[in-house]
């Protein structure tokens, strides 16, 4: 069939492709991706496939009924309308035209078509975990690439094809998580604007695949207290702790809350929120000294407990809970690098409000050679928070204070460059 037209149903392959604006080796990957465990390990090569494809499209052989399946799966097509050229609705029931065993084949294939198996649902929804676990451990910039790399594939998924019911609302029950990790990693990239975008997207996300919207109102929370607006960061977290499962995620939420609390001079409010969030602990149990983006282990939440602390002119009670996360992790809780950079700085500013410039100095020394690229806006703003306090009317003839400013300056000089600091659209 070189020199004539091929027929109408190649010609439908190539366009349902195009219309994607995929190339036929990215035809190949996804006709290999929706096929099953058992029938992804018969099948050939991609560059095999890329091969038949080529020649689905030419016209030169027809699919056989394993590879007209996967393209049904892939564009959410039945076989009729993609390979017999029927149109939805066309198809009235007369006497002579009943409905045949083909067309109940061509409905169960439409209602099971699929762009992606169990098991490909199942790999992604390890990264994202992965993902998150990670969170700890990684320099924001590198993560968030990591993060939008995952949920482009997601979403490539949800708008590029089909999937049944169940299997496209765990796809959006992962992008929700990976929005609001994205989120959370915007706002440690001083983006508070994107952050508060995503954060909002996560909740929507969530909220459309009837999942917990939890991780989404974290990421609010964090991004309103960072933008000034404690009592917004109070009330969503608390959203976020009212609708979270016994899990960790409950333990921070009621923290942020206590924290936004605080910061907004509602001391009450504040220690009720900490009490909650030593149910919340006991309640997880071991689960709780998890490191994730969303969990909050017993340093953790001490640095809000110090946090809380400080707000209320309370250096005593903010040692206190600064010794407890070292007791942590003498005890074996893994010691998270911006934690226990944040823990130094809340020390050192407890220090300055006992008017003690030697134990400021003392405890935020260790923090100031963190690596540049964990100098995130979280730490570089709760350091900004130091320097303020330090140009108290005592402390301007201060040599060790005059000292330690200038060294605050050069740590966030390095923090500076090594991110860009204007904020996106």
């Amino acid at each position: 069939m070189t020199d004539e037209q091929p027929p109408a149903w190649a010609a439908r392959l190539r366009s349902e492709r195009a219309r994607r604006l995929w190339s036929q080796k990215d035809m190949a990957i996804h006709l290999r991706d929706a096929a099953d465990g058992h029938t992804r390990a018969r099948l050939p090569s991609v560059e095999s496939i890329q091969r038949y494809v080529r020649d689905y499209e030419t016209g030169r052989h027809h699919p056989r009924d394993r590879y007209a399946q996967l393209y049904c799966r892939v564009f959410g097509l039945s076989y009729g309308v993609l390979f017999d050229g029927r149109e939805l609705g066309t198809h009235r029931v007369t006497a002579s035209r009943l409905p045949t065993r083909r067309d109940a084949a061509d409905l169960t294939a439409w209602m099971t078509s699929t762009n992606i198996g169990n098991e490909g649902i199942a790999y992604l929804a390890r990264t994202v975990a992965s993902l998150s676990e990670a969170h700890s451990g990684t320099p924001p910039r590198v993560m968030l690439a990591d993060v939008i790399d995952t949920h482009q594939r997601v979403q490539g998924l949800l708008r590029s094809g089909r999937q049944r019911l169940k299997q496209t609302r765990e796809l959006m029950r992962l992008d929700a998580v990976l929005i609001a990790h994205a989120g959370l990693l915007l706002g440690d990239l001083n983006r508070d604007a994107s952050a508060r975008a995503y954060g909002r997207a996560a909740v929507l996300c969530a909220r459309e695949s009837e999942t917990n919207e939890a991780v989404a109102w974290s990421a609010l929370a964090k991004t309103a207290r960072w933008e000034g607006k404690f009592r917004d960061s109070a009330d969503l977290a608390r959203r976020g702790f009212e609708c979270s499962d016994p899990s960790s995620v409950r333990i921070l939420l009621a923290c942020q809350e206590a924290n936004g609390a605080a910061l907004s001079g509602d001391r009450i409010r504040a220690t009720e929120a900490l009490a909650r969030a030593e149910v919340a602990a006991e309640s997880v149990g071991g689960s709780g000294r998890e490191v994730s983006a969303w969990s909050c282990p017993r340093p953790r939440q001490a640095l809000f407990a110090l946090s809380v602390a400080t707000s209320f002119h309370e250096p005593e009670a903010a040692l206190r809970a600064a010794m407890t996360a070292h007791e942590g992790w003498a005890a074996g809780d893994r010691r998270v690098a911006t934690t226990w950079a944040q823990i130094q700085i809340g020390v050192a500013i407890a220090h300055v409000q006992q008017g003690a410039v030697d134990g400021a100095v003392e405890g935020v020394t260790p923090m100031l050679s963190l690596a540049p690229e964990l100098r995130m806006a979280t730490v570089t703003r709760h350091l900004a928070n130091l320097d303020r306090r330090l140009q108290g009317r005592r402390f301007r003839r201060n040599a060790d204070a005059i000292d330690l400013r200038a060294r605050i300056r050069e740590f966030g000089d390095v923090a500076m460059s090594n991110r860009d600091d204007e904020e996106g659209g």
